[in-house]
């Protein structure tokens, strides 16, 4: 049933289902940690980070060479990745899942991709007997470890119980919210919202220092109004050295999220001038060097000027930008 939630943490219905993992990142690893948790088989790629690699093939998982030989292996393959682009790549080509996997083969893809990407990956994947559905998921990877991530399914009903068994070993909810795309549309839109706060966060915590008002102060004044937001009390917690790790995305990765939902919107036909302004933030940014830091570092950073730099515009990137 559309917009159904799953029981917290059901484990997957079967006890050895062999299923693989590309993208053993911080958050791959945690989903992969937690797949291992309910003594499922799993399969991951060779990484080039080792970090994540490296625990999982400890806690048993099992390590091959190429995607190619990872597909044969498995029923299904969760996708942690950074975006479309990625996705697109393991998919395609004569190494990819769609040549290697067998028929009835499922993906579930766990990034924050395009949703026009993901229609597309498919349509395609359905016609080589396989089945490719989104599930883009909240939360962190110390969460992901811990079974606690939310996820955002687009899915037909019929494959829908497959991808929750599976989904439900690293989620504690498992939300249905249409066909597939439908759950890449609706993490864009929950990004670019925590992104247009993040924007206007730092703004604020660099007005207050601009204008000697204490930070300490204001965030006790914010905390007891409807103005209050996690992302203002985490920008401050970093900013007072309490939380120095707190909110560890890249400002890079966050620059991409926001293009991507305005870009949805603007092919959509719905004007954002907010979320635009947000987004040119992020790319201004990136633009000076500073995408590898982590989102909060935008509240401590001085943005370089913008004048000359023109409106903030809808980006082109491709898909999976």
């Amino acid at each position: 049933m559309i917009g159904k939630e799953s029981p917290h943490n059901v484990a997957p219905k079967t006890a050895r289902q062999r299923i693989g993992l590309i993208g053993a990142g911080r958050m791959g690893t945690g989903i992969g940690i937690s797949l291992l948790r309910q003594d499922i088989d799993l399969h991951i790629k060779v990484n080039k980070s080792r970090v994540g690699a490296d625990r999982l093939t400890g806690a048993g998982a099992h390590e091959h060479r190429s995607i190619a030989e990872l597909a044969r292996h498995v029923s299904a393959v969760v996708l942690s990745l950074p975006s479309s682009r990625e996705v697109e790549a393991v998919c395609l080509g004569q190494d990819g899942l769609f040549v290697h996997m067998p028929p009835g083969g499922l993906i579930i893809d766990c990034s924050t991709s395009y949703p026009a990407s993901t229609v597309a990956l498919a349509e395609q994947a359905q016609k080589r007997g396989l089945s490719f559905i989104d599930a883009p998921v909240t939360r962190s990877p110390e969460q992901a470890e811990l079974g606690l991530l939310n996820a955002i399914v687009g899915s037909s009903e019929k494959r829908f119980p497959a991808a929750e068994a599976i989904l439900a070993a690293f989620c504690e909810t498992v939300l249905h919210v249409g066909d597939v795309g439908q759950g890449h549309k609706l993490k864009l839109v929950y990004n670019s919202m925590t992104m247009g706060l993040a924007a206007v966060a730092a703004e604020v915590c660099q007005f207050a220092s601009g204008v000697d008002v204490d930070l300490v102060t204001l965030r006790s004044l914010v905390s007891r109004g409807s103005t209050n937001s996690g992302i203002f009390q985490a920008f401050v917690a970093f900013l007072l050295n309490e939380k120095p790790d707190v909110l560890a995305i890249s400002i890079a990765n966050s620059a991409k999220d926001i293009e991507c939902a305005v870009r949805l919107a603007g092919e959509s036909s719905v004007p954002v001038p907010v979320l635009a302004a947000a987004a040119h933030k992020f790319n201004v940014s990136v633009a000076a060097g500073e995408g590898e830091l982590t989102l909060p570092h935008l509240s401590r950073l001085r943005m370089i000027s913008e004048v000359g730099l023109g409106a903030p515009a809808q980006t082109t990137s491709p898909v999976g930008g």
